[in-house]
């Protein structure tokens, strides 16, 4: 094998792929996934920053666009996830992208305030309409996946997420409007992969009428357990957010450089690549379910956050990002695996939906109320907010626990 691997790695790829019996259009998906993470990944952790720096706005205003980007981003999860059932999702995946590509390449030639406004909030429109489509298309496409679909297109986001940090914040020194530039064209090459690479015999998603979608979706069996669930995910990026947002101003007012911040998120998606196959392991033998995965995965962000409340040298940043990563790849891939669980035949674009719809409303109040307290309270005040969020997110994930008890007793039951 190891001889194979020098004289032919593309034939052991394409063996790997065929054991895994990875579909075509997920590797496509995946590989496309990479690409937009890598440009996406040199823009959004430097938003904050760009906004407070370049164009000289405070942190309440920038936690209020990023708050009503949200909200827009929250609005779009639904309509997509229902748009995706009814049309199929490849065809509401390629108008997100185009989308993307318009908004980013507008912030691109025109840096200011007026245009990045605007283009901004659109811009989380756009993303909406990406990754709800892509969530439901990787599981329609590959259902005997489970959770693996998930989780190979979170680890090649977090590859993408590990290159693109590292070189963000060189590029942000050099010029930020190349940053924007290089996202646009990640998008672009993003759109293409799909359009050539994605057919829609390859996803065979149930298309039903938008009336059929609606009238009894209060009333499916896993709609209330699906609530809990987006409760969990709410106060997790709720807390999450703040890393993004708030943590670039505190390292940089407490004297590290902007490379220095890139290189977290750099460490970051390194741990998620490296660290996913022991992870595995740990969750098959001893987690084994979501609802544990969400607990574990609680804890060590709260811990997380702790850590940063003590205003620690460098090196305990390196740890307490450690922590946090392993915290996110507890919940992060979950909670999609889960909701397509739950989801019934010809729904999952609207379970999807939904639950990114919770996300996008943790990544509306969290910019907000921790913009507010920093600027009012300081950066513990910031770490204070997140802790109380995942102590939330602990009491809705106990309940998600005993509602999907109840859930799969109730199927089995049905089953027998």
């Amino acid at each position: 094998m190891y001889l194979c691997m020098v004289n032919n790695p593309k034939v052991v790829f394409r063996l790997k792929l065929k054991r895994l019996d990875i579909p075509r259009a997920v590797t496509v998906l995946i590989i496309g996934g990479f690409i937009q993470s890598v440009g996406n990944s040199l823009m959004w952790p430097l938003n904050s920053l760009f906004m407070h720096t370049m164009l000289g706005r405070t942190l309440t205003e920038a936690g209020t666009l990023l708050a009503i980007q949200s909200a827009v981003s929250l609005l779009g999860q639904f309509m997509s996830g229902f748009l995706a059932d009814r049309f199929g999702a490849k065809k509401i995946m390629m108008i997100g992208l185009v989308g993307a590509v318009f908004t980013v390449g507008a912030i691109g030639i025109f840096p200011v305030w007026r245009v990045y406004v605007p283009a901004f909030i659109l811009f989380g429109l756009a993303q909406a309409f990406i990754f709800v489509p892509l969530y439901a298309l990787i599981h329609a496409v590959w259902p005997k996946g489970g959770r693996r679909g998930f989780n190979l297109l979170y680890v090649s986001n977090n590859a993408g997420v590990a290159v693109g940090t590292a070189i963000g914040g060189l590029i942000a020194q050099v010029s930020f409007r190349l940053i924007f530039s290089l996202n646009a064209g990640a998008f672009l090459i993003y759109l293409l992969l799909v359009i050539i690479g994605v057919s829609e015999r390859n996803a065979p998603i149930h298309l039903i009428p938008p009336k059929q979608q609606t009238q009894h979706l209060t009333k499916d069996k896993g709609f209330k357990v699906l609530l809990a669930l987006c409760g969990g995910i709410f106060f997790v990026w709720g807390a999450y957010i703040q890393l993004v947002t708030i943590l670039p101003v505190v390292m940089n007012q407490l004297g590290f450089s902007l490379v220095s911040y890139s290189i977290l998120w750099t460490l970051n998606g390194i741990f998620v690549v490296t660290l996913q196959a022991p992870l595995n392991w740990v969750i098959r033998a001893w987690v084994q379910s979501f609802k544990r995965q969400f607990y574990v995965g609680s804890v060590l962000l709260a811990i997380g956050f702790a850590i940063l409340l003590v205003k620690p040298p460098y090196g305990f940043y390196i740890v307490g990002m450690l922590i946090l990563t392993l915290g996110e790849m507890l919940i992060l891939p979950a909670i999609p695996a889960a909701a397509a669980e739950l989801a019934p035949q010809g729904k999952k674009g609207a379970y999807q939906g939904i639950v990114g719809g919770a996300t996008s409303g943790g990544r509306m109040i969290g910019p907000l109320l921790g913009g507010m307290m920093f600027d009012f309270g300081g950066g513990a005040s910031v770490w204070w907010l997140a802790i109380t969020f995942m102590a939330a997110s602990m009491m809705m994930f106990f309940i998600y626990g005993k509602a999907v008890q109840r859930f799969h007793l109730l199927k089995q039951a049905q089953q027998a």
